[in-house]
């Protein structure tokens, strides 16, 4: 992707933004490092390199399975108490929200937390969530099928479309499926400009920037 898509496209090489997709934790909210060290323990994963999600599948049991989920589900409703807004959360939904363009929400926890995020934080003429997509639907990222079945639902190219997320699955589900990507840099992310900078297309820490982004156009030199 040679350059960013606009609002409102000036020039051949930007795309209309017709949609932005959220990840929700560390995205739409504050960063809570210390969860999913604590789903790993719960549940006795100690590869650090074993996706959560994909260890549990493949538990021998059914019984484990229901177990270690329910382990999960624990760390979770602890982290759900604690969830902060990310910055800027309100302003980007607010001008988004007078612009027209369409908001999902692309999350591998489930709808309980989403739910609690939108009703405390997010204003309600901003409630617009056209598609909220949870660990439910399968497969999760960095499948690119949960933005592909988001942007089916919504009849618009992939090209028109936006992920943000603050992770390598985030960014690896957008590109993959002919999204553009931003990444919301926090304290333990900044590996990612290393080894997968390629699936970057910008990078902001406050989510009013986007608002900026959107309106001016960047090109792939701007994630620096």
């Amino acid at each position: 992707m040679s350059a960013f898509m606009k609002l409102k496209p000036t020039l051949p090489v930007h795309n209309a933004v017709k949609a932005i997709v959220f990840d929700m934790d560390g995205t739409l909210s504050v960063p809570q490092t210390w969860m999913f060290k604590a789903m790993r323990d719960a549940i006795g994963l100690r590869d650090p390199h074993m996706d959560i999600l994909t260890f549990v599948d493949e538990l021998p049991s059914q019984k484990l399975r229901d177990e270690a989920n329910m382990q999960i589900k624990n760390v979770e409703a602890r982290a759900m108490a604690e969830m902060q807004p990310q910055p800027g959360l309100v302003a980007l939904l607010k001008y988004l929200t007078v612009h027209g363009v369409s908001t999902s929400i692309c999350t591998r926890n489930l709808i309980k937390p989403v739910r609690h995020l939108i009703l405390k934080f997010v204003p309600e003429e901003c409630d617009r969530f056209d598609h909220i997509l949870t660990r439910e639907f399968r497969p999760t990222k960095p499948s690119p099928d949960p933005l592909l079945h988001i942007a089916g639902q919504l009849d618009i190219k992939p090209k028109n479309m936006i992920m943000v997320g603050d992770s390598y699955d985030d960014m690896a589900c957008g590109r993959a499926a002919g999204c553009a990507t931003i990444l919301v840099r926090n304290e333990t992310n900044g590996a990612l400009f290393e080894t997968w900078g390629h699936l970057i297309d910008a990078a902001v820490q406050d989510l009013a920037e986007i608002i900026d982004l959107v309106e001016n156009g960047f090109s792939k030199r701007d994630r620096n």
